[in-house]
């Protein structure tokens, strides 16, 4: 990939996404980090947090902030333009427009004020968020960029690492500027960084969902780094581009599942249960899952949909009955 992107220098700013789409930095991997406070700096607990794509309009997301008035958000719910609502009793609600710099910044701050009279109405739509990059920092990033390319060709080790970071600021300026992602994400691979290649890969798929070659690349980086909380999702962007790895996802799964890895185990069955043609060993083996990571509830309604889906002669279905009756004698 790196030779490929490094041949061709950029000349014209055509090459650049709209900047319609989310803008997130490439170095965020983690959720939106909100945190909510009093006007004393305090941290409120049980606010109502709401994200929704217009005051009135769809609800996304949905919880409440912990003792220390913290909450996250999945990034790929956000997109600029959205609003996040907070509510709780004795405080007057508010409104925060999701702005791109939030999204760089991956962080959220915000003071409510206690109550005065009757709640006020919620406030109308925000004033649309301004273009977070001006044409200056394009054409700027575009120059480092190039800059960054005719370095690295050079055989001196110095200008290779003065070149990468030529091409680091770019894709710092221009958070949409596809092509020095691409070259970061080769570095990454090549240097075997997984956790910092799923970052490029991640937000190089958000710009362009249907690049399933990057999409691939993400997939493997989420296997590989094990991250249990974001491979289902991973796993419906591969198989939406590409029906026949499902193959792969499930030899993937079983390995996990055979080397009691079972929080990958878990999260890949759950996503398998529902998009495969054959479930029934899917609901089996996430029984199990839950079952040795202490959730009986879960485990104990995946058995009962493998009974459905298994023919009545399969041989495991003795084995999952006795396993839900020890699941009952053991209160779960």
């Amino acid at each position: 990939m790196l030779g490929r992107v490094a041949r061709s220098l950029i000349v014209t700013t055509s090459v650049l996404v709209a900047a319609s789409g989310a803008r997130v930095a490439t170095a965020q991997l983690e959720p939106l980090a909100g945190t909510v406070a009093n006007s004393s700096g305090r941290g409120l607990k049980e606010v109502r947090v709401e994200l929704r794509a217009s005051p009135d309009g769809e609800l996304l997301d949905e919880q409440v902030t912990d003792d220390e008035g913290r909450f996250a958000i999945a990034m790929e719910l956000l997109r600029p333009g959205q609003v996040i609502l907070l509510s709780k009793p004795g405080y007057e609600d508010l409104a925060v427009a999701v702005e791109a710099q939030q999204l760089v910044l991956a962080s959220l701050e915000a003071v409510m004020s206690p109550a005065r009279s009757a709640p006020r109405p919620r406030p109308p739509t925000p004033t649309p968020t301004p273009e977070l990059v001006s044409a200056d920092q394009r054409r700027r990033a575009i120059q480092l960029y190039n800059e960054g390319v005719a370095l690295f060709e050079e055989d001196e080790p110095e200008n290779k690492k003065a070149g990468e970071s030529k091409i680091r600021e770019a894709a710092s300026l221009d958070p949409d500027f596809q092509e020095p992602l691409q070259v970061l994400l080769g570095l990454a691979m090549k240097r075997q960084s997984w956790s910092e290649a799923s970052r490029y890969a991640e937000h190089l798929v958000r710009l362009d969902p249907n690049d399933l070659e990057t999409v691939k690349t993400l997939y493997t980086c989420i296997v590989i780094t094990r991250h249990h909380q974001r491979i289902g999702g991973a796993i419906r962007r591969l198989v939406a581009l590409d029906p026949s790895a499902l193959t792969t996802v499930e030899e993937h799964a079983s390995t996990f599942f055979d080397n009691k890895v079972y929080p990958m185990a878990r999260a890949m069955y759950e996503v398998l249960a529902e998009i495969s043609p054959k479930p029934a060993y899917a609901y089996l083996n996430l029984g199990v899952s839950c079952a040795a990571l202490g959730d009986a509830e879960a485990a104990r309604a995946a058995f009962e949909t493998f009974l459905e889906l298994a023919p009545e002669d399969d041989p495991d279905r003795e084995t999952v009955l006795q396993d839900l009756a020890a699941l009952a004698d053991a209160g779960g």
